[in-house]
């Protein structure tokens, strides 16, 4: 009778190597259930009990603020308070001394990984943000690039804030960089047709009514204004996206969002197309016909 000892010795390797990979992967389960850790980009409980445990009563923001309304549930500041999201010294008793260090549009990319960013509310968000389309704008720069004969492949992997003087980036500067989400918003009001990035608040940020007319009527007094305590109407930060928020960015180029909506764009003129509900006249003037 012949035995094949080569054979029986492969076999017991086998087993052995699929002993120890089934340790390994209990162990590992084991950690990450005592340790809660957050792996696949979810929140764990130990940010959820952070989340509710943010310190609202002792900030004094809420003294003066405490009557806004406005809010979406999870961004309460009965709940999270003001100093989450526009930082600022929340212990202080004065305004002035409040005020310091505050941000008053939180959620750009600039200060993202400090207000929507932070540990105890969106943890990883600023990081996956950042590496996105939206805000590298990767794919267009290397076509560009690739067209413009700089590089061999429209594959390349670039991002639009390290840019430098070249032909492609000259020309990508002048006509499209200001639409990744990186760009800043530097002005109080909702979304519109012109609007260019603004990190979170690009696609989270919705004006109600109310606040829209009250930042109006506030933004229009001729004389000193008043102080911004006596504001009651906040706009609110959620997961109601609109196509507007797309279309700012998204309305140029590829036409994507006029497109989507089935609008096609003419060479009319403003005068052309006066009172006449068939067109659509975009805020940077063009128009659109379906």
């Amino acid at each position: 009778m012949n035995f094949n000892f080569n054979s029986l010795h492969h076999k017991s390797l086998e087993k052995l190597t699929l002993v120890i990979l089934l340790i390994g992967l209990f162990v590992i389960a084991i950690y990450f259930f005592v340790f809660k850790i957050d792996w696949i980009g979810v929140y764990s409980n130990q940010n959820i009990d952070n989340y509710k445990n943010l310190s609202v009563l002792s900030e004094s923001c809420i003294q003066c603020h405490g009557e806004v309304k406005g809010f979406s549930p999870f961004h309460n500041p009965q709940k999270i308070g003001c100093a989450s999201c526009h930082l600022g010294n929340k212990l202080a008793k004065n305004k002035n001394e409040a005020h310091m260090g505050m941000v008053l549009i939180p959620g750009n990319s600039i200060n993202s990984k400090q207000t929507c960013g932070q540990t105890s509310c969106h943890p990883g968000i600023s990081e996956r943000i950042d590496s996105s389309l939206m805000s590298s704008m990767s794919g267009v720069i290397s076509v560009d690039k690739f067209a413009f004969e700089e590089i061999n492949s429209p594959n390349g992997k670039f991002h639009i804030e390290k840019i430098g003087r070249s032909a492609s980036d000259t020309h990508l500067r002048n006509l499209c960089a200001s639409c990744h989400l990186g760009n800043e918003k530097k002005e109080f009001g909702p979304i519109t047709e012109l609007s260019r990035g603004g990190g979170c608040n690009a696609c989270h940020l919705n004006y109600s009514e109310e606040s829209k007319n009250e930042l109006r009527n506030y933004q229009s007094l001729k004389t000193e204004k008043p102080d911004s305590a006596l504001l009651k109407f906040h706009p609110s930060l959620s997961l109601n996206i609109t196509n507007d928020h797309c279309f700012g960015c998204h309305s140029r180029s590829g036409r994507i969002s006029t497109s989507y909506e089935g609008w096609h764009e003419t060479s009319l003129s403003t005068e052309e197309v006066k009172k006449n509900s068939k067109y659509r006249l975009l805020q940077d003037g063009r128009i659109f016909e379906k």
